[in-house]
């Protein structure tokens, strides 16, 4: 574990200065690289989480993009379908046509 200790050199004597040694014992480092481990893997892990879901994303707005230009292209069929019927209309008026009644 984690030891914090004076050195004093002369036994029996106070000494007014205060001077401290840190050492790590196995423990200690074990502990700290077991956390520093455990740190990277979890930044990993955040990373790939967070880049899969973007892919999941982007996927999602691929097929509605997709499916937007395929409802332009119904529509714009729809819109020239329209356009020509009244254009029949307009031209069978023109020629003094009117709509068969029964």
């Amino acid at each position: 574990m984690l030891f914090v200790g004076k050195r004093s050199e002369s036994k029996g004597i106070r000494q007014r200065n205060i001077e401290r040694r840190i050492s790590f014992g196995s423990n200690s480092i074990k502990v700290i690289v077991f956390l520093v481990l455990a740190a990277f893997s979890i930044f990993y892990l955040s990373q790939s989480s967070q880049s899969v879901t973007n892919d999941y994303q982007i996927s999602d707005l691929n097929q509605q993009k997709k499916d937007m230009a395929s409802e332009k292209a119904r529509l714009e069929v729809e819109a020239n379908r329209l356009k020509a019927l009244s254009l029949i209309q307009d031209k069978a008026n023109e020629k003094g046509m009117e709509p068969v009644t029964q």
